[in-house]
This record gives structure tokens, sequence and C-alpha cells, in this order.
């Protein structure tokens, strides 16, 4: 029978690159079968834990029946921390040929030892399993929490609940001696002594990123050398060549070691001199020397349990403390790095003051800045010496506002120079205060903008320059209007002051025939100067002068200058002027030259087109808080595809055209807080600017 077709992506194997498939395969290795980590991971496993068990038996002291350290669960332990929860099982695997490989070589039955197995694996598993559970990472014992997680879960709760089915596994094989509490207590004070002592020295010395030796310095290997060699030989003397009867106060002979070991190398060197002290003590007890030998063997593995686990508690914790505090010291270092690095990119000036210790500081581009000397204090008294005079009360009201507030001050200031030369600032800063409400430090932060300030400058007068040209090259296309505009009151002038001396002339004085006459005279000459006015404010180089602006009376304007104009193009021109439009706060020329250059691209774009269609409609309305005005004509219409490519810089459809007129029109517009677009229509296009009311 066919079988169906199936939906499932089917991919040709002979269509991967070899290389790319032998990758795959050596990925999948480690899954399906055992590679070179894992072999590795079994033989240290199972030479571990033989020799830990051996080392357990000699621990012993007869007639004891539990050793005082028994280092395999520590040691199976240890390995579970530093392996992956998918490999634990292998840990496991690998240890249980060398328990039954120690183990067998005593009398104890085969049952006994498989049970002993089991109790020792769930400790481990119990340890490993509530640690990584807990930490949700690498089990490292360079933090106080981790060491306290290691000590509530490795030392205390794992020998706890495992101590019980250890002791119940004596009791059902009816093996022992002692009671089942008896038993429990043995078990379980030689468990908690093993996890503190051996599980710390094998995770310190195998967590991975930790520092090599080849990285250690040889000054540092030679420190670690004296260190190792002050401790054993305190520690052998204490327990191997003193009796019993040694003064109490010799037992902390080997405690400056201890803590030299701590403070200079961390948990690894409290680890290692934890095991040092504990291997010198249990051997010099188990063979009648030392402060512990006095008693009975139970007694005195008792004591010198007890002795070991109260001196290595506050050894771990100190050691974590350490490299705690100096993981912090390197991390705030290296951050102060990376700010000073940024900060000397950036030219930026970093200070703080501290009001509680009386102490400030200024990095050292800020303290050439403000000619600083290494050792004089900040104060805002000097700050403010720094400041340009006519900034200063600025300056000292945004801090003092802020002093009095929650709220950061940014300000922008001159710096006056030893020089007399000025350069601009802007500063930011911030009070902090204390958990009683009281301020305690300042921070700010500077940065030199005077390149800025000064292109923002030279860009601001090339643009003046260039609306400055942008007229003087509108006007040159305004010739011919203008031109009429001024002939008619030249002309009316001429006739009127001929028709006076004509009447001179033949003794025909009519005084108020006269009167009229030189009343036309002067109307038509404040015409002609009202024309000429225009014409000079719109050209002349000259800062803004802006007022309320009716738009209205700004397009009549406009249009009568424009008329002869429009009638040499035979250009007919409509308006829609809503009635009772707000005012606009404007500068009246630059909105002229605005309204000319638009009208001016409309008469152009006209053309091609033939006399009965050119039509221009201007319109202006009032919506939203804004004054629109447009131009709309019947002209070529605007780029296809790319309306706005008409704004652009140097884009001019006419050959002599600069391609500027527009740009700074919309220039202007924006500086009003406006806006200026444009879009295309049939069979032409409208061009419109929007500006707020006042």
């Amino acid at each position: 029978m066919e079988r169906p077709p199936s939906n499932r992506l089917r991919i040709d194997m002979n269509a991967i690159p070899a290389s790319l498939q032998a990758e795959a395969q050596a990925n999948r290795a480690p899954r399906l079968g055992f590679n070179a980590t894992k072999v590795k991971i079994c033989l240290l496993v199972f030479v571990g834990y033989y020799l830990g068990a051996k080392l357990g038996f000699a621990l012993t002291f007869r007639p004891h029946p539990v050793s005082v350290l028994w280092p395999p669960n520590a040691i199976l332990m240890a390995a579970l921390l530093l392996t992956p929860v998918r490999l634990w099982w292998l840990v496991l695997l690998a240890g249980f040929p060398a328990h039954l490989a120690a183990q067998l070589q005593s009398d104890v039955p085969l049952r006994m030892i498989l049970c002993w197995f089991i109790s020792n694996s769930c400790e481990a598993l119990i340890g490993a399993g509530c640690m990584r559970s807990i930490i949700q990472g690498p089990a490292r014992l360079d933090r106080l929490r981790n060491v306290a997680v290691f000590c509530l879960s490795c030392v205390v709760l794992a020998p706890f609940l495992s101590s019980f089915l250890d002791s119940a596994f004596v009791a059902l094989n009816h093996w022992g001696q002692g009671s089942y509490w008896e038993i429990w207590r043995i078990r379980f004070s030689s468990s908690v002594l093993a996890a503190l002592t051996i599980t710390p020295l094998i995770v310190t010395w195998g967590t991975p990123g930790t520092a090599r030796l080849r990285n250690i310095s040889r000054w540092r290997f030679l420190e670690g050398a004296c260190l190792l060699v002050g401790l054993c030989i305190a520690s052998f003397g204490l327990f191997s060549q003193m009796g019993s009867e040694a003064d109490a106060a010799l037992l902390y002979a080997p405690l400056p070691f201890l803590l030299w070991a701590a403070v200079r190398f961390g948990a690894r060197g409290a680890a290692t001199g934890i095991i040092a002290v504990a291997l010198l003590a249990i051997l010099g007890a188990a063979n009648g020397h030392g402060p512990f030998a006095g008693k009975s063997a139970e007694q005195n593995a008792l004591f010198v349990q007890l002795f070991l686990i109260f001196r290595s508690l506050p050894l771990l914790f100190l050691a974590a403390l350490i490299e705690e505090r100096d993981q912090a010291v390197e991390t705030l270092r290296e951050r102060e790095e990376r700010i000073s690095l940024a900060a000397e990119s950036a030219n930026l000036t970093l200070w703080t003051v501290d009001f509680g210790r009386g102490e400030s500081w200024m990095n050292e581009k800020g303290r050439a800045l403000y000619h600083l000397a290494p050792d004089e204090p900040l104060s805002r008294e000097f700050f403010l010496s720094r400041v340009h005079p006519e900034d200063r009360v600025k300056v000292d009201g945004a801090i003092e506002e802020a002093r009095n507030s929650t709220q950061s001050f940014e300000i922008q200031y001159r710096l006056l120079l030893p020089d007399g030369e000025t350069s601009w600032h802007i500063a930011r800063g911030r009070y902090l205060r204390n958990a009683r409400g009281e301020i305690s430090q300042l921070m700010g932060v500077a940065l030199d903008v005077t390149a800025q300030v000064k292109a923002d400058l030279d860009l601001r007068l090339q643009r003046e320059e260039m609306t400055r040209l942008s007229r003087v090259a509108l006007m040159g296309e305004l010739t011919a209007s203008l031109a009429h505009e001024l002939n008619q009151p030249l002309t009316a002038i001429a006739s009127n002051a001929a028709a006076g001396k004509r009447f001179l002339a033949h003794d025909a004085f009519d005084k108020k025939m006269f009167e009229e006459l030189l009343d036309d005279v002067y109307l038509d000459a404040r015409r002609a100067g009202a024309v000429i006015h225009g014409i000079h404010q719109l050209v002349r180089k000259s800062e803004e002068n802006r007022r309320p602006v009716n738009l209205n009376e700004l397009i009549i304007e406009v249009l009568r200058l424009l008329h002869s104009d429009l009638l040499a193009r035979s250009i007919t021109v409509e308006t829609d002027l809503a009635l009772g439009i707000p005012a606009v706060a404007a500068d009246p020329v630059r909105l002229q030259q605005v309204l000319l250059n638009l009208i001016m691209n409309s008469l152009e774009a006209m053309q091609q087109t033939p006399a009965p269609n050119r039509r221009i409609l201007i319109s202006a309305a009032a919506a939203d808080g804004f004054v629109q005005v447009s131009v709309r004509d019947h002209g070529v219409g605007l780029p296809k595809g790319d309306p706005e490519k008409i704004f652009s810089h140097f884009f001019s459809t006419k050959p002599e055209g600069m391609g500027m007129g527009l740009t700074i029109a919309r220039s202007i517009v924006q500086a009003h807080g406006g806006e200026l677009g444009a879009e295309s229509m049939e069979g032409g296009a409208r061009v419109f600017f929007r500006l707020p009311v006042v």
C-alpha cells in the first residue's frame, strides 16, 4: 500500500556541506555517548571518592564506630555542585564502583555497603539540589548569600535528613552497637564537618572562571607558600607536639594564619587553611596528641568536630565578605574608569561635594578648565567667581532653587577665563539628601559647548545673509512691477505740478483748485515713499521686528505690489479671506517675503498655461488656534512622487533660479512657530503655511 504524502519538512542530507554535518555530529556526540569531558569527570570522581574513603578510615578514632571526618559524601556533593544537572547521574555512577572498591576491603556486608552508598548519595543530592535551586547559577562561595545558602543546604539540611536514612539502614541491617539516635548524632556531626571542610576546598578550586595558577604573580605564590608553611608549623606544634593538658589559649595559635588566608586569598585561601588545620587536628588527636586527646575516643571526636566546625564557619563568611567587597571595589573602579574615559572623550567636567565630610572632588579636566589647584577645595562661591558677571545671578538662582527642592538644575552660562575670553557651558546638578531629609551631597556635570554656540551663531548669520540675498534676488524679479507702481504716483505728481504752473502762467489763480493740486501732489508723494520704504525694508539686513499682524491686510498689500505684474501676465487673482481672523505675532516684512515668493512661484508655474486658465486663488482662514494662508495655482504642479522636493536646498525648475526661495520661506515660517507645506491638486498645486495666533 502506498504511503500518503507527509506534511513534514524533508531535508536532503546530500545538500548539507560535509563540514556542517561533522559539526552537528560532534554536537550530538556528548549526548549519545562518552566523550573526553565525561571520562574526565568519571575518573576524578572515582579517584576522589576512593581516596576520600581511605582517608575517612584513617581518621577514625577506634573503637569509635564512625569516622571523625568522612570525605566521600562531601566529595560527591562538591562534584554535583560543579557539574551540570544533566550529568549528575554520571557522577553517582562513577562514585558507585569507588564506594564498592573501598568498602569491600572491610568486613562490612554487601547489603550494608549498598545502603551506605544510597544514604551518601541522598546527602549529596539534597545538598547540591537545594543550593543550585536557590542560587540559580554557579555554586560559587564568593558571596555572603551563597555561603549562607551553602551552610543551610549542604552543611545542615543535607546531613540532618540523610542521617535519619543512614541510621535506619544501620538498624535494619543490625550493624553496629550504638542506639539509633547515637548513630544519628555521630553520623550527623561527621557529615557536617566533612561538608564544611572538604566541599568548600573542592568548589573554590574547581569553580570555572576563577583565576588560574599561571596567572598568579610570583610574589603572590611566595606569600601563599609562606602562609601555608606557617599555618602547618603552628598547627603541627599545637596538635601533635603538645599534650592534652596544654593551655586552651594555644588553640588560637593557627587563627592569625587563617585570618591572613581569608583576607588575602578569599574563599580559596580560607578553605585551604581550614582543611590543613582539620587534618592536623584530627591526626594529632587520633595519635593521642594535642588538646583533644585526654578523653574517651567518642568525646575526643566530638570535641575536635565542634572545634573545627565553629572555627570554619566564621572564616568562610569572612572570606566571602572580603571577596564580595573586593568585587564591589573592582566593579566601582572599572565603572569610574569607564565614566572618566567617557567624560574625557566628551570634554565633560565632573564634580561632587560631600557636605557631611567636608570633602569635594573634581576631575582633572574640570580643574584645568576652572583653573582650580589640585589641593584647592571646590565651593559654590569659587564656582560663581568663575562665571561671567552677567550670568552669576541667573546661575546662583538656579542652584538655590534646586537646593530648596528635589529637582535637578540645568543652566547654560558663560565662563570667564583668566585671559579675558569667555566660553559657554551647560551644567546639570542635583542635591542628594540623607535618610533624615538633610542635604548631604551635591553631584554635577558640565559640558563645554563653546564650539556649538559659535557654530549656531555662524549658522544664524549665514541664514540671515542668505535670507537677505534671497530678498534681493526676489526684488530682481519684481523690478518691472515696482517700476510701474512708482511710475503712477510720480506721473501724477508731475502732471499736477505742470497744471499748477499753467495756472500761475495764465494768472488764472484759483486758490481752491491750487490747494487740491497740492493735496494730490502730497498724497502721490506719500504713496511713492511708502513703496520705496517697503522695498527698503524688504532688502535691507535687519533684525526681526515681531508684532501683531493681520494676514488679510498683508495679502492685500502684497497683491497691490504685484498688481502690474499680474496684469502683464494676464493672470486673474481670486481671494477668499475670512472676516475677523485673529492676528499672528510675526515680522510683517519676512511674512511679506514668504507670500511674495509663493505668488511669484505660482506665476512662473503658469507660463505654459493658456491665458483663460491662469488663475490664482489666495485664501486665509483660522482654525484650531492657527491661521492658514494658501496659494492655489493652475500650473505644472509639484514633482511626481516627492512633493517635498521643492523645499530642498538648491532645487529649482528655473534655469536661472537659486533653488533657495522655498527653503528660506520654510525656515522663516518655522522660526515663527508655524509650518509650510504643499500638495498636488488637479491641474496645479497648492502651497500653504500655518501660523499660531497671538
